[in-house]
């Protein structure tokens, strides 16, 4: 018999709130290849059994100071729903389900803007919990 998996959390949406975009045109390529310079900054704001994440994203911050061939910086709204528990149990699930999108938009952007398609890096959300509470 089939057990019940659907999850308590429910994924309900997303919305881009803002997305910026800046070439570089002062870009020198090297043969050593740019690494990837990302920012990621959570804001969770939770009304009763509600949760909305914000992960607001920079990439390559700084660009022409930096030589990186862009700059990117995104804010992004989760809008996710917990039946029968409270939703702080499930901040890092949420982020978790969040943060592909956030690849999605940048790699489908950047090749849309005509410079090399960026795949952003999977990411340790335990980790980034911990580095903002720590800021």
């Amino acid at each position: 018999m089939m057990k019940n998996i659907n999850s308590i959390l429910k994924f309900n949406n997303y919305i881009v709130n803002e997305i910026n975009f800046r070439n570089n045109e002062r870009f020198i390529q090297k043969d050593d290849g740019t690494s990837i310079k990302l920012n990621i900054i959570p804001e969770i704001k939770i009304d009763k059994k509600n949760m909305d994440i914000v992960l607001e994203v920079e990439v390559f911050k700084d660009a022409e100071e930096n030589n990186y061939p862009f700059e990117i910086t995104m804010s992004v709204t989760g809008k996710f729903e917990c039946e029968g528990e409270e939703p702080e149990k499930f901040i890092k699930n949420a982020i978790a389900i969040l943060y592909p999108y956030i690849r999605a938009i940048v790699s489908t952007y950047t090749a849309s803007a005509n410079v090399n398609a960026l795949i952003l890096p999977a990411i340790n959300v335990n980790k980034l919990i911990e580095d903002n509470k720590e800021n």
